[in-house]
Parts: C-alpha cells; structure tokens; sequence
C-alpha cells in the first residue's frame, strides 16, 4: 500500500506536509506508472511540499537509483531528470512556458490549488494559452486546502479554472485524453488532503507542517489505513 510505504518514509527521513503528499500520491502514481510522464520528459514541480509522494513513486519504479541525497522539498540538482523544482511556489508555470517555446518534448508541471492565487501563475496560463504551446501538461493538485484553512474561503480560484479553458487549454479531470495533441493540456485533480489518513483529512490545518512524532504514532497511523 502505497500510503503506508509514503507515512513510513515520512518518519524515517523527518519529513513534514505528510497530507499534502497523500493528496498528490495517486495520480503522481498513475503518471509514471502507465509512462504517461517518464523520467525522459522535462519535468518540472511547482508543487515541491510533500515531496515524499514523488521520492515514494520513483523509487517504487526504479528511478532513484544511486541517488542517496534527498531533501523535504525536491532539488532538482539532487535529481537528474528533475528539470526544475521550486522551494516556494509560482514560478514553475512561467519557466515551462520559456522551455517549450524551445523544445517539442513533454513539459509536465505539477502545481497545486493555492498556486493559482499567484499573479506569476495567471501571466503564465494566458501565454500559454495564447501562443498555443501544446506540449505543456499541468497536474492541479485541488485538494481545496492551504496552510490557513480551505482554498475557497481564504481565496477562490474557480474562475482560473475557467480561464485555461478561455485562454484555449484542453481541460479535464482524468486522463483517459491524455494525448490530446492540440493543445496545451490542465487536469484537475480533485483530491482529498491527508487521503487515507483519516486524522490528517479531518484536521488538514494541525498537520500541515507536523512530523510523525514516533514509531507509536506511526504504528497508529497505519493501523487506520
């Protein structure tokens, strides 16, 4: 079970945003799993919290072989085939848009809910959109949860859903189109910070930045998976 591997390596390497790593895991999953993103795209992570769920991922896959370096939030100087991986967020979108004006290989952007509530983020989509660059494809992790509370309170970003779709992206919410070739490609992932956690889905906010605190609290985590 992949969320029990995921709690596991969060304890050993002291890693924190355990729930936000539970709400990307699936489809980070499914991504590699079914070599719809493969370590030979450009990938590029403007979602670097919870970096566990991509280290728990490829190395289940094979991928992070001789790699022994690797840090709560993903450096892309640790990875060799992590393009580029921000420490903060709202930058990742920008720098794809400069590299696939370049390059016809794959750009896969990896950025949650609350990365749409930053100015860089919304210039990014409408140039995007506007020069049609179709080898971008964006993960949303729209888990409706921030740091402070739920993303729709603190501040909306429904109508930059609808925006991708003005600007002429190809929007969905599962890949079964994964291949559409026209157009720049946006899933919207509705997932469920903390899933299959359910102490971290019912206080989202609490363990945020906690740590698991010991093997007990461990073992009590994953008996209830």
């Amino acid at each position: 079970m992949l969320e029990k591997e995921l709690l596991e390596y969060s304890y050993k390497r002291g890693f924190s945003h355990i729930p936000s790593a539970l709400s990307m895991l699936d489809y980070v999953y499914e991504l590699f799993a079914n070599n719809l993103v493969t370590p030979d795209d450009i990938i590029m992570l403007g979602k670097p919290f919870g970096a566990q769920a991509y280290y728990v991922v490829w190395e289940k896959l094979g991928y992070l072989r001789d790699i022994s370096k690797l840090s709560a939030g993903v450096k892309h100087d640790e990875i060799p085939f992590v393009y580029y991986a921000e420490e903060t967020m709202g930058n990742a979108l920008g720098v794809a848009a400069g590299v696939a004006i370049s390059t016809n290989k794959l750009i896969w952007v990896n950025i949650s809910d609350a990365t749409l509530q930053m100015g860089s983020t919304l210039e990014a989509i409408q140039f995007i959109g506007h020069h049609q660059l179709s080898n971008i494809l964006v993960t949303i992790d729209y888990n409706n949860h921030q740091v402070l509370g739920d993303t729709d309170q603190i501040l909306t970003v429904d109508p930059i859903l609808e925006m991708f779709e003005q600007y002429g992206w190809w929007l969905d919410n599962d890949f079964e189109d994964f291949h559409v070739e026209s157009h720049p490609k946006v899933f919207v992932m509705n997932t469920i910070k903390g899933n299959g956690v359910p102490e971290m889905i019912q206080n989202p906010v609490e363990w945020h930045y906690r740590k698991i605190a010991s093997e007990e609290e461990l073992e009590r985590l994953c008996a209830l998976l």
